[in-house]
């Protein structure tokens, strides 16, 4: 099984907004694979021209959730994601590459091999 994990700068520590992440941790099973840059961290993010309001039009809407599809297209052919948080735009663009999103909570790992394992292990709160 092939499962992303949210990372910060660290490359260990999992965030909490998916979306805001600096890495995505990916491990074959228990094992890390690889380090995958999500380009909507640092700046990225904020350099939209959008506004995160409840009566955002449609188009900005369809124009983020795009923005984010380009930034997760390489985790395509991954099983899974290890989510604590997650944007409705950021949700619907790793829906589109095939991962089933999986919320977790901090209590279940403040660190990716631990968050990983305990999944595994079907040993989530």
């Amino acid at each position: 099984m092939k499962i992303v994990v949210a990372v910060g700068e660290d490359k260990k520590t999992i965030v909490k907004r998916t979306g805001q992440c600096a890495y995505f941790a990916i491990y074959e099973d228990a094992n890390l694979v690889e380090y995958i840059k999500n380009s909507h961290h640092g700046g990225g993010h904020h350099s939209h021209t959008h506004k995160h309001e409840h009566d955002a039009s449609e188009e900005e809407h369809e124009n983020h959730t795009n923005e984010h599809k380009k930034d997760v297209a390489q985790l395509r052919g991954n099983d899974v994601i290890l989510v604590q948080a997650i944007g409705e735009n950021m949700r619907e663009a790793l829906e589109s590459v095939g991962l089933k999103i999986k919320k977790v909570r901090q209590k279940d790992g403040v660190f990716a091999q631990e968050l990983v394992e305990n999944f595994l292990k079907a040993n989530l709160a």
